[in-house]
């Protein structure tokens, strides 16, 4: 099988990183305004059934977790901000093939499984980030990534919200409110990736003095994988944070594991909150 074939947790890993796509509907970027001590917590819930498939053999696996992120504000610049992200607590289930791993931050490790061990070893590490005054990663320093990047924790439906140098932080939607903007907003962006065709629509479905409610639905085409996302962003007006993320994704593909290729189909249910705790 060619190398290009693009993994189902890729996939979701693209749809799950921030707004990033939303600045392409302004010409003018957010200009973030955060002071050194400011704290944001982000709960992410992550449900997920995934069944893979080679001949006759045939594998469910339903996983449900839970992570939780705060986001400590360093040093604020001129030029942007330095954060430390903090990953304080995961509590994970997956049930796949008779078997049942149930893992807990808060517990002691008993599990001597490869993914309880990759989960233990993102629980409670820093990642050290720097993003400029309009949200784009600039640097960072993630010890955890070794292992959200494992093929095991693929198995886990652990939301893997990785910090990528050059995209918008996954806390932040570079959106600018304007005087002119009106319920029904629409616009639409499309690219390519690796032969795949990656469209967005979004719309704005609500407007207040506080917050802004965005739609949208996604869907990649072509290659070896394609999918359907829909979802919603509350975001708070003042600060650019995104209050509140909820989205379902239908994924189907194929699926790499230990060198072998297994046609898979995903259903994925994740909703996210966030709150400024000073």
């Amino acid at each position: 099988m060619k190398p290009q074939i693009l993994k189902l947790t890729t996939i979701l890993t693209l749809l799950l990183t921030g707004l990033s796509i939303l600045c392409k509907a302004q010409t003018v970027h957010r200009t973030f305004t955060f002071k050194k001590g400011d704290q944001f917590q982000r709960t992410a819930f992550l449900s997920s059934n995934t069944v893979l498939q080679r001949g006759d053999q045939k594998f469910n696996i339903n996983s449900f977790s839970s992570t939780t992120k705060v986001y400590d504000v360093i040093d604020a610049t001129g030029q942007g901000f330095n954060l430390a992200v903090t990953t304080k607590h995961i509590a994970d289930t997956v049930d796949a093939m008779g078997k049942k791993l149930e893992y807990s931050s808060d517990k002691p490790v008993t599990d001597s499984s490869a993914i309880a061990k990759a989960l233990n070893n993102i629980a409670g590490k820093v990642a050290s980030v720097t993003i400029n005054k309009n949200g784009l990663v600039t640097d960072v320093t993630d010890p955890a990534l070794q292992y959200t990047s494992d093929t095991f924790t693929a198995f886990t439906g652990l939301q893997q919200d990785q910090i990528v140098k050059g995209t918008t932080l996954g806390l932040l939607a570079d959106f600018v409110v304007t005087k002119s903007l009106k319920p029904g907003y629409t616009w639409a962006d499309s690219t390519t990736v690796n032969g795949q065709k990656i469209k967005n629509t979004f719309w704005v479905d609500k407007l207040t003095d506080k917050t802004t409610t965005v739609v949208f639905e996604s869907a990649i085409t072509g290659g070896y994988t394609n999918s359907n996302t829909n979802g919603v962003y509350v975001i708070d007006n003042q600060t650019g944070v995104i209050l509140e993320r909820m989205m379902k994704s239908i994924i189907s593909g194929y699926q790499l594991h230990n060198r072998v290729v297994y046609a898979a189909s995903k259903r994925t249910a994740f909703t996210e909150s966030c709150y400024k705790i000073h």
